[in-house]
């Protein structure tokens, strides 16, 4: 079951405008990933991987969850150290860069682009859920 209680949104095309325009920018300021899978280790990074409802469904209509503990700190679609779902991976994930010195300009850019996407959702009348990625995964 998919998140979308309220309103109807079906098409792809605008979570991969969005995350095209992404690439472009992240093209521009080269903050460098050799897509390791290092910042999938939640723990080592301290932190916890945000996502919403527009975004999870994108992973969900796209690949198959494999099984998870709901508990583990690594993301459930990291295999062999590397991403299975590079292409739907969620905008936390997209700029989430491993060097220290782009980590205002993440954030910067991280905020540019969670309005868009909320904006998705408030313009086909989504409701909005943001939550922990693993959550939000493990609720479907």
């Amino acid at each position: 079951m998919e998140f979308m209680i309220k309103g109807h949104f079906e098409d792809n095309q605008d979570i991969v405008e969005i995350y095209k325009k992404l690439d472009i920018e992240l093209a521009r300021i080269n903050p460098g990933c050799d897509a390791c899978g290092t910042c999938c280790h939640f723990d080592t990074f301290d932190h916890e991987l945000y996502a919403s409802t527009i975004e999870v469904n994108y992973i969900l209509r796209n690949v198959k969850v494999p099984h998870f503990d709901p508990h583990q700190s690594t993301c459930p679609f990291l295999v062999n150290k590397r991403c299975t779902i590079r292409e739907y991976r969620t905008l936390g994930c997209r700029v989430f860069f491993c060097n220290p010195y782009y980590k205002d300009t993440s954030q910067e850019i991280y905020n540019k682009y969670y309005k868009m996407i909320k904006d998705i959702a408030v313009g086909n009348q989504i409701e909005w859920h943001y939550a922990p990625m693993i959550k939000l995964l493990t609720t479907q």
